[in-house]
């Protein structure tokens, strides 16, 4: 499975070294997700986080729901080891679990219902297949007006979109990169960015496509909330 190079721990450091500079917009992300979570209901009080990576998100929602619990799930130990360093203030409000998103048994590891799961960056590593049953199991767990939000690294719908977002990348990263004091060059973040070890494990599905999946499966309200070239914010509530 392509997306086992996550249990590499250098690999996994370096993403997660890099998050801050990688991803664009995180704070308008973060904005958006934290806006449907409130709309979906003010009394959350159980999270899922799915491929939880350092756990940050949900950190964030924990923070931003007080009387809330949750639950951060990745199939990576050098992830969860991050994980727990973070959520390691939040006491009993945070368990991490180690179990992989790619079978159905990850939800012997998560039990009961939840009122929200949010993810990040993570499903796209799954087949469609495997996505598609995913998504279905996350229904299934989900409480009435529960709500899921996935932080998503989508597929352009051309190859001059992709070469867009390419481009927009790596604009990114070098001016971030400069901005952190590394002396490099516009060559040097190109080549690391099209070059990197976990590029390969990338299985991206259009947006227009995961939303129609779950619209399927009996999600309502289910749109694009956010969206950058590839990176968007999908989601919808039971």
């Amino acid at each position: 499975m392509r997306a086992d190079v996550w249990k590499n721990r250098e690999v996994a450091k370096a993403f997660l070294d890099e998050r801050s500079v990688l991803i664009p917009d995180r704070s308008r992300q973060f904005e958006v997700m934290a806006r449907v979570l409130r709309f979906a209901r003010s009394d959350l009080r159980r999270i899922l986080d799915l491929g939880t990576g350092d756990g940050i998100i949900l950190a964030t929602v924990l923070d931003l729901f007080p009387e809330a619990s949750g639950v951060a799930l990745d199939f990576s130990s050098a992830m969860l080891e991050k994980a727990r360093e973070r959520l390691a203030k939040l006491g009993d409000r945070a368990l991490t679990v180690e179990a992989d998103l790619g079978s159905p048994a990850w939800r012997n590891k998560a039990p009961g219902i939840f009122d929200a799961v949010v993810s990040g960056f993570a499903i796209h590593h799954l087949s469609h297949d495997r996505k598609r049953a995913l998504y279905r199991e996350i229904y299934q767990l989900l409480s009435d007006g529960g709500v899921f939000i996935n932080l998503e690294h989508v597929s352009s719908p051309t190859p001059r979109v992709e070469e867009m977002f390419n481009e927009a990348m790596i604009d990114h990263l070098f001016t971030s990169r400069r901005e952190r004091g590394e002396d490099v060059t516009p060559e040097k973040v190109r080549g690391d960015f099209m070059e990197r070890p976990d590029r390969a494990a990338n299985i991206l599905a259009p947006v227009e496509e995961q939303c129609q999946w779950l619209r399927e499966i009996g999600f309502v309200d289910v749109d694009c909330f956010w969206k950058y070239f590839e990176l968007a914010v999908i989601g919808g509530f039971r």
